[in-house]
């Protein structure tokens, strides 16, 4: 795993990663300061907590060679960019809080995204730049492994993950990629107690390794089984008919990007199809289809947020293989274009749809 020393930069008001060229960036950064250092320590596993007057409520552990968290209440003080160099990593960012602002019909709404776990997949060197929002809290924990010895250091079954996944570490794909899934209450725990730790002095480092692994743990389960709820037989025919449709919307929440097909879904569910969208929408108020458009615009909303990656990359991840289709359901859920609200989220403004 590479996960190198992180550098920033102040940046004037305008700028956007998507269309700034890498040359000019890298020109940019050649006056930048140190935010964090993980591969220039001389043990390459110090304990850091390197808070700068930029970046209020950073705090950065190197556990290992193999094992990096991230714990951040961060509030940048400015309009930053970020940069570092990975490689050979995979991450799993749990985000427990994220206040968003977003304008329809002219008015500004603020509201929270979240919880969620973006896992992000980097196989080869890659270098990585990010821009928070200045003045808005971005609240999330990270975890930082090792891609290319990830399951055999777990000692978990390749087969028992996603393709995409098996790929990725078999040297296979080379591709970076990026997932978003939605938490459940009970994960959502897990990531309660980074944020008031309850131990200190020699006592911490024993803790924040315990901590990696749990959160380690709950994002391979995450990842386990989205690869698996489709190839699940039938479940079993006594669950609770209204057991079968909370499952249903658990399936969906991982698959929102590519919905099992309705006969396949209520096939497993042992319900029938007619069944299955009466009482998904009786349920939860919405239909099938409309869930899951929700559930990418969300993902979306903090993949922007993330501002790592271009607007057309985000669609593809969502489940728009058309960037005019992702745009024109991104205006329709939102009021506005994914760059307005990309804007908009960065303090520039209040963009024209």
């Amino acid at each position: 795993m590479l996960y190198g020393d992180e550098y920033y930069i102040e940046v004037p008001p305008g700028l956007e990663l998507e269309d700034t060229p890498t040359s000019r960036l890298e020109q940019m950064f050649s006056d930048a300061q140190q935010l964090t250092r993980f591969s220039t320590t001389p043990d390459h596993h110090a304990i850091h907590d390197l808070g700068s007057e930029r970046f209020d409520g950073l705090l950065s552990y190197r556990i290992n060679k193999d094992r990096l968290i991230d714990i951040n209440e961060v509030i940048p003080r400015a309009r930053l960019v970020v940069r570092n160099e990975v490689a050979d990593i995979i991450s799993f960012q749990f985000v427990s809080t994220v206040k968003r602002s977003e304008y329809l019909g002219g008015h500004k709404h603020v509201h929270n995204l979240g919880p969620a776990l973006i896992v992000s997949v980097i196989p080869e060197r890659e270098v990585t730049y990010r821009l928070p929002t200045p003045n808005v809290q971005i609240r999330h924990v990270v975890v930082h492994a090792t891609l290319s010895n990830l399951l055999e250091q777990a000692g978990e079954d390749p087969a028992t993950y996603p393709h995409w996944l098996r790929q990725c570490i078999n040297g296979d794909d080379s591709k970076p990629r990026q997932r978003v899934f939605f938490l459940e209450d009970v994960q959502r725990d897990s990531i309660w107690s980074c944020f008031h730790i309850p131990v200190s002095g020699t006592l911490l480092k024993h803790w924040i390794s315990a901590k990696f692994d749990e959160l380690l743990c709950v994002g391979l389960q995450i990842l386990k089984t989205s690869g698996s709820q489709m190839q699940t037989p039938v479940v079993d025919t006594d669950l609770p008919y209204s057991k079968k449709i909370h499952r249903a919307r658990t399936i969906l929440s991982m698959e929102y990007a590519n919905p099992p097909p309705l006969p396949k879904l209520a096939q497993q569910l042992g319900i029938s199809e007619t069944r299955l969208k009466s009482g998904f929408k009786s349920m939860f108020g919405n239909t099938i289809m409309q869930y899951c458009i929700h559930q990418r615009i969300e993902a979306a909303k903090l993949l922007l947020a993330d501002n790592r990656l271009s607007i057309a990359e985000i669609g593809n991840i969502v489940g728009y293989e058309d960037h005019s289709a992702f745009s024109r359901a991104f205006r329709r859920g939102c009021g506005q274009t994914p760059k307005g609200w990309r804007q908009a989220a960065q303090g520039l403004g209040n963009p024209t749809p």
